[in-house]
């Protein structure tokens, strides 16, 4: 499994020099373990199945998922702009 995933990775980064693809799929995979974790979370607090360790845990995990997540969507919007500015020195414009 591991093995597979580390394939795919390689894959995507041969994919696309520019990285446009895989800072897509890292959006995607950030944003589906963050629903994966917030919907266990709520689910077992509404069971009570966690204990207050458990929801400390994933309480914080889906914290830290959603900073990263913010923070690949700025650099997303900040990436294009930054390329624009390079190509313009680059060109002397």
């Amino acid at each position: 499994m591991k093995r597979a995933l580390e394939e795919s990775e390689i894959g995507v980064m041969e994919e696309d020099s520019e990285g446009q693809i895989g800072r897509k799929e890292l959006l995607a995979n950030i944003r589906r373990l963050t629903i994966a974790v917030l919907d266990n979370l709520e689910e077992g607090s509404r069971d009570k199945t966690l204990d207050q360790g458990e929801k400390r845990l994933l309480s914080s995990t889906g914290a830290r998922l959603l900073r990263l997540w913010r923070s690949a969507l700025k650099d997303e919007v900040i990436s294009p702009a930054d390329r624009q500015a390079r190509k313009m020195m680059e060109t002397g414009v």
